[in-house]
């Protein structure tokens, strides 16, 4: 049986999937409900291979490959395993895995240097937040300077995705939260910065917190924040908001699909678009009608995450 990874960005929607280790190693994130119940466990490196094998027995033809779980690169045989990848499935173009900041943080380059030239092309991280209170508050494990410094070593390698959580602070830290995120963005360089508005996931530790350390932020107050963000990234790279969870909601449909494009030639044009989703909602809200987020969506079924 092929052991297909659980999750995989939705970037890689297209991708094979390998999955190289089952679970997170570190898998105490407060918010996070993807690994829980499972315990970590390193695949075979032969199990692996196997499935790689069998790619073409499962998948259509691509051009990309995605190497999962949460942080496969502690495999001991991930260099080769990439390598036999590349070997196998000639037409793959594109090699990614998630990534964990800590375990790059102090991964020495020489390591990072082998992936690279065995062909693995781009890291999915998640930052979350650059405010160190935040971080502590959701038990993420890694400090600031962690993120800055897994940037600086993985983007002399790899194409690099950060993950930014909007909200994750609560209203008690919504400013702190984007502008010291956007300071760490500047600082680590991300290629790529992907938007995850923060929804309270059921039986998840966070849910204790809500109305307690963390009071959620109502639709004008994400777009505040997510516009306090766009406003401090000053580095070039590229910005979307492409999930779900970034959406605003009426009875009538979505109203905000998130913005997205290259910063910081698009920031001025993305800031007209919030700044006018503002206007729409304040008006909206004025006439009786309440704009949900996806909190709201999600505790009443209408999206999953």
């Amino acid at each position: 049986m092929y052991d297909f990874p659980p999750f995989r960005p939705p970037s890689e929607a297209g991708s094979y999937l390998i999955r190289a280790v089952r679970g997170c190693n570190w898998n105490k994130c407060a918010f996070c409900a993807m690994y829980k119940g499972m315990k970590f466990e390193i695949r075979k490196k032969e199990d692996v291979l196997r499935d790689i094998d069998n790619i073409p027995r499962y998948f259509p033809p691509s051009r990309t490959a995605f190497i999962g779980d949460s942080n496969p690169l502690i495999h001991p045989n991930i260099v080769e395993i990439v390598r036999y990848l590349r070997e196998k499935r000639r037409e793959v173009e594109r090699v990614t895995a998630y990534a964990r900041i800590k375990t790059i943080a102090k991964m020495p380059e020489k390591r990072l240097e082998a992936l690279s030239e065995a062909g693995l092309t781009r890291l999915h991280m998640g930052l979350e937040s650059g405010d160190k209170e935040v971080l502590e508050l959701v038990n993420k494990g890694i400090k600031p300077e962690d993120a800055v410094e897994a940037g600086r070593k993985a983007t002399k390698y790899f194409e690099v995705t950060y993950y930014v959580m909007t909200g994750l602070g609560g209203k008690e830290r919504s400013e702190r939260h984007a502008r010291n995120t956007a300071e760490v963005i500047n600082e680590a360089k991300p290629t790529f910065v992907r938007i995850r508005n923060f929804t309270v996931i059921e039986g998840t530790p966070i849910e204790e917190m809500i109305g307690k350390e963390i009071t959620l932020l109502n639709a004008r107050e994400q777009l505040e924040e997510l516009r306090m963000l766009i406003e401090g990234i000053e580095i070039k790279t590229y910005f979307t908001c492409d999930h779900v969870s970034n959406y605003l909601f009426t009875r009538s449909g979505p109203i905000f699909f998130g913005v997205h494009g290259m910063l910081p030639d698009s920031k001025e044009s993305m800031l007209e678009q919030i700044d006018d989703t503002i206007r729409t909602v304040e008006v909206l809200e004025k006439s009786g009608e309440r704009v949900l987020t996806s909190n709201d969506m999600y505790k009443m079924g209408l999206i999953g995450l």
